[in-house]
């Protein structure tokens, strides 16, 4: 079963390579995720708020569904990946290096 869309959420990486995930209404964690071995430079929320995506300096960026927190692919690259964003019609996400 769906949750209702996240509308009142937000995400939030840190150093230590947690994701978390805040409600807005009431400052709640709703989820805290281990989510890198390092520090996490960048996450974004896809168009439609089905996947999370985040950039690390563990040279990974990785996918997460964002219904379940489960990851959903790592890419591996050679250097730190910076950031992370979803193309608009959820078909291509792009990381930069």
């Amino acid at each position: 079963e769906k949750r209702q869309r996240r509308t009142q959420e937000l995400a939030v990486v840190n150093s230590n390579g947690t994701l978390l995930i805040y409600d807005t209404a009431n400052g709640s964690t709703l989820r805290t995720i281990e989510a890198h071995n390092n520090g996490i430079m960048n996450v974004a929320f896809s168009f439609d708020s089905s996947m999370i995506a985040t950039a690390s300096f563990d040279h990974t960026a990785r996918l997460w569904n964002a219904d379940t927190y489960a990851c959903l692919h790592t890419l591996q690259h050679n250097n730190f990946v910076w950031a992370v964003a979803f193309s608009k019609l959820n078909r291509s996400v792009v990381a930069s290096c």
